[in-house]
This record gives structure tokens, sequence and C-alpha cells, in this order.
């Protein structure tokens, strides 16, 4: 049995960050389930190619280096076969959170990045403990300044209160007890963004943690949490309602989240094998879900810039993703971006504008659609259809008839342009 383009077309922007008409058309021969897993098949996915430029700490050109770092990804995410792959660590830097404006060292950005790209759809315990010690993690919570003589209690809080249960899950004394069993757990030094468990600054006295006395260790925190038979599912149903979210649409109704909290839990906390369960829910295909996430700042930006063909190093994104609200490997503050709403606003739609008027320009100059001038307002209308993957509303077709209108009587020297401009700031292309 074959599957609707519609639905393929929207399993693929959402799983990764365009549907290419090619593998839409290839995918539709498929059954559903046959479609998912190819989605989720990520045996093609590209070496990590990283410029060598970024793998040693330069403290003089970091900037430069977290240009040169969100250039590089969101080129990956434009050109890999494997979307699904960018997109997880994508949620994991928004979930997990380190913010290259407090590490500001690139080496071990770069480490973090890895350990979301190679785990982001593996086992959440595996993925857990990895990020736990990386020293992107120990120097954005301040663990590595976490010593039994005065313990920090910003990473024990976060991984508990943001990371795996919410809020209202543990108790002041479980955030104490947690901060003590992770004393000790550093890195060599700042020049050197290697982890180092330091045994004489770890506090080796008993820790009472979710009602159990013992010397607790900070790895057998997060072992105790996704264990524990009656955090354990909290934490699933914390997680999937969280990537359902982030794949489908807002406040989905609790049956939902409850089915898919019990899926991820049976296949022990695999997540590959929690998308797979989203996927594959008829909701997942419902109107509401199609209708029901605004595109993100990158997610914009890498749909244009697959449409369009042109690379991070000349689209510059990097001038007006922090206008927008989202900039690529720095998220605001360790709650991460929100979603949807958050982006329909003032500001950030202004940002959107300046990228898209740049592109604009850009794209004239270098011959994208050559000749628009000569075209017919339906020709035209349709090519922008065709190159960005989208049908235009009713309304929004008729709005760019009446700009042609008027356009073609006061200012045909700009037309060219100006259309890819708007083409860009239509309300379908922010839809994810």
């Amino acid at each position: 049995m074959s599957s609707s383009t519609e639905d393929v077309a929207h399993l693929l922007r959402r799983s990764g960050f365009v549907a290419p008409a090619a593998r839409v058309a290839a995918l539709s021969s498929l059954d559903w389930p046959a479609v998912v897993e190819a989605v989720l098949d990520t045996s093609a996915a590209p070496a990590e190619d990283y410029p060598s430029w970024l793998l040693s700490y330069d403290q003089e050109n970091g900037w430069r280096q977290h240009v040169l770092h969100l250039q590089w990804w969101l080129d990956r995410c434009v050109s890999t076969p494997t979307p699904i792959v960018e997109k997880m660590l994508h949620f994991w830097h928004g979930h997990f959170v380190v913010s290259w404006s407090k590490v500001y060292h690139m080496p071990a950005m770069v480490s973090l990045s890895r350990k979301y790209r190679a785990g982001g759809l593996g086992n959440l315990a595996t993925l857990a403990q990895q990020m736990a010690v990386e020293p992107a993690m120990l120097w954005y919570l301040d663990n590595s300044d976490n010593v039994k003589a005065s313990p920090n209690q910003n990473f024990a809080r976060e991984l508990m209160e943001l990371f795996l249960l919410g809020v209202g899950n543990y108790t002041e004394d479980d955030v104490i007890a947690s901060a003590r069993a992770w004393t000790g757990h550093s890195t060599v030094d700042w020049n050197v963004a290697t982890y180092l468990f330091r045994s004489g600054q770890h506090d080796n006295a008993n820790k009472t943690f979710f009602g159990t006395t013992r010397n607790w260790d900070g790895p057998e925190i997060i072992t105790e949490i996704l264990t524990n038979p009656t955090k354990r599912p909290i934490v699933a149903k914390y997680l999937a309602k969280k990537l359902w979210e982030f794949f489908a649409y807002q406040n989905p109704a609790q049956g939902i989240v409850d089915q898919l909290a019990t899926d991820f839990v049976n296949s022990g906390l695999e997540i590959k094998a929690l998308l797979r369960s989203i996927f594959n829910r008829p909701e997942f295909r419902s109107t509401t879900a199609k209708q029901g996430l605004v595109r993100s700042p990158i997610e914009w930006v890498v749909a244009a810039m697959a449409a369009t063909g042109v690379p991070a190093a000349e689209a510059h994104p990097e001038w007006v993703l922090d206008t927008m609200g989202q900039e690529p490997f720095n998220p605001p503050n360790v709650s991460g971006w929100r979603q949807n709403g958050y982006w329909v606003n003032t500001s950030a739609f202004n940002g959107r504008a300046l990228f898209a008027r740049n592109a604009g320009w850009y794209l004239k100059e270098r011959g994208f659609w050559n000749g628009i001038e000569s075209w017919t307002p339906g020709l035209a209308i349709s090519t922008a259809e065709s190159t960005f993957g989208v049908t235009f509303s009713d309304t929004t077709r008729a709005a760019l008839l009446r700009w042609f209108d008027r356009q073609r009587t006061a200012d045909l020297w700009a037309e060219h342009e100006n259309f890819i401009t708007l083409v860009l700031l239509a309300p379908e292309l922010h839809l994810a």
C-alpha cells in the first residue's frame, strides 16, 4: 500500500528540514511504516568532516570559530542524506543545553555535538551519562567548580528540573544530595577540553537521594533517575511530550503522551523507538499536526538555503539568526529555545525580513530565477511554489497577484529581488 505524498512531505519536513520532490516520490510508493523506517535509517550518515581550525582552542579567534561552526553545520543540514541525525542534534542542544557564549571553547562544543550526533537516536541513559561529563556541560553548569568543600547545585538541579524529570518530581534535599554526589567531576583545565574525576574533591560521605542513603557518586544519580520504578515513567512522559511537541504539535492529549511513554519504557528508553512511535501515530498525520508548528529560525534558514542552493558562507545567516531569536549552539538560557508561537513576534520576523531581503539581492545578482521580469505572474508564482515545495493559499496567491499588478506599473526595476523577498516571507514558508 502506498502513502500519500502530502503525508510523506509532512514527515520529511518534520523529521528533517525540507521535503525534496524526488525523495517524496520515492517514499510515496511505500506503506507508512516503511516510510518511517526509511526516515529513521541513519546508515548513510556522512562522516564528520569538521574543519581542522575548529578542533583546537583559539581564544583570540573564538567568535570566528563559532561562525565557521555555525555555517558548517547549516550546510550539513542542507546536504546530509540523513537529516534526522542533524534534527536530533538540534533537539538535544535545546534540551541538554550548553551555550557557546559561556563556554567559548570550540573543541568542547564540537565534542558535545559529536556526542549528540552519535547518540541522539540511541539510548537515553547512555546519552545522559555522556553529556554529564562533557567538558562543555561541566563548564556551562559550573560542575567543574563543584567540590566537597563548597558544593555547586547548578548541574544537579537542572539535571532533574529541565533535563530528565521536570519541576515537582524531586525535593530540595535530592538536589543537595545530587550536588554532593557530583563533586569532583571536573576537567583537566580550561585549555584542555578533557574530563577528569578529581577524587580528592569528591564527597565520599553518605547522602540520601530519593530516600536511599549511601555514598552516591554522580553517574549513579542518573542511573537511579532512569531506573527507579517511580521516576522512570516520569522521565518517559517528560521526554515523550517534549519530543511530540518538537515534531508534531503543542499540548498533546494526555492519552497520546501516556502511550508514547509506555512504548519508550518498554523499549528500554531507546530514543529511535520513541520517534518511531511518534511518527506512526495517526495523530502525527492529522490536520492539527500539519498546521501545528511554525518553523523555527534555524529550520526556516535551512529550508531557504536548500531551495536556493546558497551556502551558509554566502547567505550569512549568522548576521541575523540572533535577531530571529535562535542562534545555533547558543540557546539564551538553560531552558533552551521555546517552540511554535514563540517565533511569531515583531522582533523575530524583523530578522527573517532582513535575511529575506539580503537573499533577494544576492540571488538576483547570481541569476536565480533569471528573466523573471518577462514571466507572467502565474508562471512566477507557480515557479516559487515548485522551488520551495509549497502550495500557496488563495489568500497568499491573491496578494502576490495584486503585488504584481502594482509592481509592473510602478517599479519594474526592483521586481526580481522584491519577489524573492516576498516569497521567502510568505506564510506558507514559515510552517514546518
